[in-house]
């Protein structure tokens, strides 16, 4: 298992890495000068796939989720929240804000699992009430659920200018993962004490110390040799707002986790999928960080 788990992270990790100074080299004046670019066929892409494992983990649920209206709605979703990446001065006066997209995208989801809906609604005399309903609901759900990921992913990517956005992304990123891989290794070595035992009976009290003290860890590594030796430039905010970070974030990370282990337990579901062997899924991956950036973005209006 240890080992599956270090081979898949050593393939994912790097890739980022690399999606990310990619998207940060082209978001520099001297090249396309558009941040976001690369990332946004990434975002839509991966959040096509965590949609289809939600939808596979509704599954045994009564009503099936319509899988092509969650997969329609849920690019939709993105690519509206992108919107501000085609331009390359965004418009001050846009009465939407880059944030409004955000909204926008979900409304656009809705809508289109709505009109699926719609244009397959039959009536028969055996059919139960309700049933509409219902998978309008979870839809609703999936859509909001990957909106809190990918719905304030990219608003970090904007923030105050290219180097910035991109280093905002890396600080939220490093600190929730590293926070996650102390925590699991702290609990396989220390854990004694169960923290959540109804919902993730390997979670311990001592994993989430560890999961602290490695979250900031990461942030302080992100905001000294990270800040200057990959971007060039000193970490905008004091030490002490890289140690809240680190704790509040890692405690929003622990319950974004909880979050997708309530509902993996509700349906008797161990893993989202097994695409990734030794860490389960896409949303698997995703979970601790679905909470976890809302609350960054809100640190990074704070610190303004």
């Amino acid at each position: 298992m240890l080992k599956r788990r270090l081979i898949s992270a050593g393939i994912i990790i790097p890739s980022i890495i690399g999606i990310l100074w990619l998207d940060h080299w082209l978001g520099t004046d001297g090249q396309v000068g558009r941040p976001g670019l690369i990332l946004i066929p990434i975002m839509i892409l991966t959040a096509c796939l965590a949609a289809l494992e939600l939808v596979e983990m509704f599954f045994n649920v009564a009503s099936q989720v319509n899988r092509k209206a969650i997969i329609v709605g849920t690019a939709l979703m993105v690519l509206v929240m992108a919107t501000p990446v085609l331009w390359r001065d965004y418009p001050p006066d846009c009465i939407l804000g880059r944030f409004g997209f955000v909204f926008s995208g979900f409304v656009v989801a809705m809508v289109v699992t709505f009109l699926f809906e719609m244009l397959g609604y039959r009536v028969e005399s055996n059919q139960p009430k309700g049933e509409v309903i219902d998978r309008l609901a979870r839809s609703v759900l999936i859509f909001g659920y990957l909106a809190m990921f990918f719905g304030f992913l990219i608003p970090h990517r904007y923030l105050a200018n290219n180097s910035i956005g991109i280093l905002a992304i890396v600080l939220v990123f490093t600190t929730v993962k590293l926070s996650d891989a102390t925590a699991y290794f702290a609990g396989k070595r220390f854990g004694t004490i169960k923290l959540a035992p109804q919902l993730s009976p390997g979670k311990t009290v001592q994993g989430a110390i560890g999961a602290l003290i490695g979250g900031v860890v990461g942030a302080l590594i992100v905001g000294f040799p990270v800040a200057r030796l990959l971007f060039g430039i000193p970490f905008p905010q004091p030490i002490w707002w890289l140690v809240a970070f680190g704790v509040i974030v890692t405690l929003a990370g622990m319950m974004g986790d909880l979050a997708e282990s309530l509902m993996k337990r509700d349906l008797a579901t161990k893993d989202s999928s097994s695409w990734l062997p030794g860490l389960g899924g896409v949303l698997d991956i995703m979970d601790s960080l679905i909470f976890a950036l809302p609350v960054s973005y809100i640190f990074w209006l704070i610190g303004k």
